[in-house]
């Protein structure tokens, strides 16, 4: 993948954890989303539970979500390489983490989150072509 190109999904890769987590910063936006989310997966019949919320649940989602939504603001102002490669382990590590909670017993609608973990995971490991350097111009001073 050219440099270029891999810069814009990383970006692109950031924005769309803006837009999926920055509900989780606030203990009543978590609540709402959440509940959203739950009745969400029982109107569609799907398997797991969605169990009611503790205050220690929404702490543990509300640090989630500030550190997901500053992360991803790192990466849409300075995205690079290094940064696209450390999200890519970030989000196999999310990836394997909520298969493990579907298979425990959590509701299935985590799943859709998976497919975006997957699908930006996989795009950010790409090999990605070294930019070619500027060449000199022919009697340029050394």
């Amino acid at each position: 993948m050219q440099q270029d190109r891999f810069i814009r999904m990383v970006r692109y890769s950031a924005w769309y954890d803006l837009l999926a987590t920055w509900l989780f910063v606030l203990p009543w936006t978590f609540t709402w989303i959440y509940t959203l989310l739950a009745w969400t997966a029982g109107s569609l019949g799907l398997p797991g539970a969605a169990p009611e919320l503790e205050p220690m649940h929404v702490l543990f989602a509300n640090l989630l979500g500030s550190v997901v939504v500053v992360w991803a603001l790192a990466r849409i102002l300075y995205p690079s390489v290094p940064l696209g490669r450390l999200d890519a382990v970030a989000r196999l590590l999310f990836m394997t983490w909520q298969i493990h909670a579907v298979f425990s017993g959590a509701s299935a609608i985590i799943l859709g989150f998976t497919a975006f973990e997957l699908l930006f995971g996989i795009l950010q490991l790409m090999p990605v072509e070294a930019q070619a350097l500027p060449v000199r111009e022919q009697g340029a001073a050394a």
